[in-house]
């Protein structure tokens, strides 16, 4: 909660600039003063405006280099909608023109795995911070266009819970230990040390373990009910190697056991039965525990980028209450992403001189690669935005 609090703390910084910069209006009476310029005696006009962007997702979001595809449409977000957020404000004075915009949306889903993982918590946050400049370029009695520069600032914060199944474990470490008792006996009775037993262990911990954590998590990471990345694609090579690290040491620990025996003279192989037998339900137990604590933990990445862009925002009056907005944005040049780009088309009705209403859609598409992250997706859909202006 601290981490989004700050956020849009910060957020709410950029989003007031314009407001700060305008200022109220000043008037000089003094006779002394030389006249105002044509920009000079132009106030200032603010617009404050709330965009109700109503998006779907599609494209893939990458973790560490295992790959979602996205394609969550805009029911899919809205039943899991946490929170939502957005405001826009801009400046306006003569030619010259200062604005920003925050959208910020919550997103949590749970999941039921059934298996070594009951259940999963999944959450995703998206900041989304615009700020720039324009400069009116052409200004006619019904239409205008303005050239626009500034940077998109994108913060994405993804969280997964994992939530162990306790009982699917201890039976899952008892089921693996009995599996490779047999195995476990002939190739003690033979050498211990020979690099084929602990092969043979490795092809069983992925037949009895590893397959059975990984085949449903997979299928829901891979097409997510909500545009988050799968943080938990790596849990199947993690767990292998931490249980292959557990039959290490236990190998070690059976055969100091199993060279005791030999040196006291006992018979070798009921010797070497009763040592494994009094050593499965120990092993599956200790195995079952750190099972329980590595599939029982959350797994969190954050991650930001700036996106500086340059684009033309153009308006049509067809009369005093109905008119088009259009603007188009292309950036990122590899500062942030390889490729950012941006649309937005909007009909608007003047319902009073200060009141508007503006229906339109909205496509925002970002190729995003760094730091274990791939977030090439495309965010579109409806936008519904009511605003006043003063």
């Amino acid at each position: 909660m601290s981490r989004i609090v700050n956020q849009l703390f910060i957020a709410t910084i950029f989003l007031f600039a314009p407001v700060l910069l305008a200022g109220p209006e000043t008037y000089d009476t003094s006779k002394e003063a030389p006249p105002p310029t044509i920009t000079q005696s132009e106030p200032w006009h603010l617009t404050i405006a709330i965009p109700g962007w109503l998006a779907s997702t599609n494209g893939t979001i990458g973790v560490r280099g295992v790959d979602a595809d996205i394609d969550v449409p805009v029911t899919e977000v809205l039943q899991h909608l946490d929170l939502m957020l957005a405001a826009r404000v801009e400046a306006q004075k003569g030619p010259f023109g200062i604005y920003s915009e925050l959208i910020y949306i919550g997103l949590s889903d749970v999941a039921q795995i059934n298996g070594l993982i009951n259940n999963i918590h999944e959450t995703m946050d998206l900041f989304y911070v615009d700020g720039g400049l324009s400069w009116r370029l052409i200004n006619q009695p019904r239409w205008s266009l303005d050239l626009a520069a500034g940077t998109h600032y994108t913060n994405i914060y993804e969280q997964l819970e994992l939530h162990s199944g306790p009982v699917a474990i201890q039976q899952a470490s008892e089921r693996f230990v009995n599996n490779i008792a047999d195995d476990l006996r002939s190739r003690l009775d033979q050498d211990i040390s020979n690099s084929e037993f602990l092969e043979a262990l490795k092809s069983t911990i992925k037949a009895d373990i590893i397959n059975r954590i990984g085949n449903a998590l997979d299928r829901h990471e891979s097409r997510p009910d909500i545009p988050i990345g799968p943080l938990g694609g790596r849990i199947r090579e993690e767990i292998a190697q931490r249980v292959e690290h557990f039959i290490e040491l236990k190998k070690a620990e059976l055969r100091a056991r199993i060279d005791a025996l030999v040196e006291r003279g006992l018979d070798r192989r009921a010797a070497v039965d009763r040592v494994v037998n009094e050593a499965k339900a120990r092993i599956a137990n200790q195995l079952a525990v750190r099972l329980n604590k590595r599939l029982s933990q959350t797994i969190a990445r954050d991650d930001y980028f700036f996106d500086p862009y340059v684009g033309l925002r153009g308006r049509y009056n067809f009369n005093k209450t109905f008119y088009t907005a259009v603007r188009g944005e292309i950036g990122g040049f590899g500062v942030g992403a390889d490729l950012m780009w941006q649309v937005e088309a909007a009909v608007g009705i003047n319902l009073t001189r200060s009141i508007f209403t503006e229906v339109g859609y909205r496509a925002l598409g970002v190729d995003y690669e760094n730091d274990g992250l791939l977030f090439d997706a495309i965010m579109h859909g409806p936008q519904i935005t009511t605003g006043i202006t003063f």
